[in-house]
C-alpha cells in the first residue's frame, strides 16, 4: 500500500511538472522575458548573488527592462513584424530555460528532454503568433496591433500568474490567443473576398 501511494505521489507531481512546464513555456512563445521573471522568483535563490556571481538586484532591473522593452517594441507598427521575426529564436530558447528550471532536475543531461520540450512548445507559439497576428499593414483587420499586443501582455501575466496554481491553463489561455488571431484573419479573408466579387 505504502509503495502505492508513493507512485501515486510520483504521478501526480510529474503532472504537475508537466503542466506548469508547459503553461510556462507556452507563455515564453508569446513573451520571452516575461516567464523568466516569474521562474526567477519561484526559485528565488538565498544569498545576494545569483548563482553565486550575478547580484540578484542585477537580474531583477535586467529582466524588468527586458520585459518592458519587448512589450513597448511590440506595439510599434513600423516594426513589430520584423520584431517578432527576430524575436522567434529568443522565445524558443526562453522556453527551454523555463521548463528546464520547472523539471528541478539536477544535471544538464537530465534537463535535456525538458529544454527540447521547452524550446518545442515555445517555437510553436511563437511561430504561430507571426504567422496568425495582423500585421500593422493589415488595416482592414479591424484591429490595431497595439491593441492586439496589450492582450498578448494580459495572456502572459495573467497566464504566467495562474500557472502556479492551475498549471495547464496558460496553454489554454495561449491556445484562445491563437484562435482569436486566426479568426481575425479570416474575417479579414471573406471581406477582401466580397470586395473582389463585387468588382467583377
Amino acid at each position: 500500500m505504502k509503495w502505492a501511494r508513493l507512485r501515486y505521489n510520483a504521478r501526480v507531481e510529474t503532472a504537475l511538472t508537466l503542466g506548469l512546464g508547459i503553461g510556462i513555456a507556452s507563455i515564453a512563445g508569446v513573451r520571452a522575458f516575461l516567464p523568466l521573471v516569474l521562474v526567477y522568483y519561484l526559485s528565488l535563490p538565498e544569498g545576494p548573488f545569483l548563482f553565486g556571481t550575478f547580484p540578484v538586484w542585477a537580474v531583477i532591473s535586467a529582466l524588468a527592462i527586458l520585459v518592458v522593452l519587448e512589450s513597448v517594441l511590440d506595439k510599434v507598427g513600423a516594426a513589430e513584424r520584423v520584431f517578432n521575426y527576430v524575436m522567434v529564436p529568443i522565445r524558443v530558447a526562453a522556453g527551454a530555460l523555463v521548463f528546464g528550471i520547472m523539471s528541478g532536475v539536477a544535471t544538464i543531461s537530465e534537463a535535456v528532454p525538458w529544454l527540447i520540450a521547452g524550446a518545442v512548445i515555445a517555437g510553436v507559439v511563437a511561430v504561430l503568433k507571426v504567422l496568425l497576428r495582423p500585421s500593422a499593414r493589415d488595416a482592414s483587420s479591424g484591429v490595431s496591433t497595439a491593441f492586439l499586443s496589450f492582450i498578448e501582455d494580459v495572456i502572459g501575466l495573467v497566464g504566467g500568474v495562474l500557472a502556479l496554481f492551475v498549471p495547464y491553463l496558460p496553454a489554454l489561455l495561449v491556445a484562445f490567443l491563437l484562435f482569436f488571431f486566426s479568426r481575425i484573419r479570416k474575417r479579414r479573408g471573406r471581406k477582401f473576398g466580397g470586395l473582389r466579387i463585387l468588382g467583377d
